[in-house]
């Protein structure tokens, strides 16, 4: 969701989102399968491959909005709710969030790394000053991405984590009440992303003011070296 057309940062884009949404799905797989599901072990999912966890179409479609200066990437984990432990609420709800908070985590964990980084007078590792400061807005790069996703992630319209997540703290009249608006909520969901993709609403209004308040919270340093 970065909206300009750069090559060189379309190519990052790619390898950050194939890393990301790779270790967002496996966090799902792992909890499941944890909690008691043998689905995503069964499918191949335990894995750091990111073809068990982005479809071709999924692939295809980051690489188009990569290309096209956004940030847009979606995965699947295979998970059967009535095998968790803690039942298929509460229990999908934990593996819901274990996604996102994977994102944060990479977050918080780069963003600690650039603030080591800085400490040392940005010569952790002995690259070139501009090799330094490549690596420094790659590093960056992934925080922003990571913090996008942990966000996105936590909306909650079906099919995303968010709507898991509220699902495990609802009365079962609750959910029943809200059953008939879950079969549109996907294309609520897309309608969204299609007005933020040519309005950018998601990230001037709702993403930038978040993002900055994150970013002062893990402490990122106030330049990239």
């Amino acid at each position: 969701m970065f909206g300009s057309f750069n090559l060189d940062q379309s190519l990052q884009i790619i390898v950050i989102l194939l890393i990301s949404v790779t270790l967002h799905e496996l966090a799902h797989a792992i909890t499941a399968d944890r909690l008691g599901d043998p689905t995503p072990r069964r499918n191949g999912q335990l894995t750091l491959n990111p073809a068990a966890h982005i479809d071709q179409f999924a692939m295809l479609f980051m690489v188009i909005a990569a290309l096209a200066g956004f940030l847009f990437a979606f995965g699947r984990t295979y998970v059967n709710p009535q095998n968790l432990k803690f039942g298929p609420q509460r229990g999908g709800a934990i593996v819901a969030a274990a996604g996102p908070l994977t994102n944060l985590a990479i977050a918080l964990v780069l963003g600690l790394f650039l603030r080591l980084n800085e400490a040392h007078g940005c010569n952790l590792f002995p690259l070139s000053a501009n090799e330094t400061v490549n690596a420094a807005n790659f590093i960056f790069l992934a925080i922003e991405a990571n913090l996008i996703l942990f966000l996105f992630n936590l909306i909650p319209i079906p099919p995303l984590d968010g709507f898991t997540i509220l699902s495990g703290f609802l009365t079962p009249r609750q959910l029943y009440a809200i059953a008939p608006m879950v079969q549109y909520a996907p294309y609520l969901l897309l309608i969204l992303v299609l007005v933020s993709f040519q309005t950018n609403f998601f990230t001037n209004d709702i993403f930038a003011p978040v993002l900055e308040r994150f970013q002062s919270w893990i402490l990122l340093p106030a330049t990239l070296c």
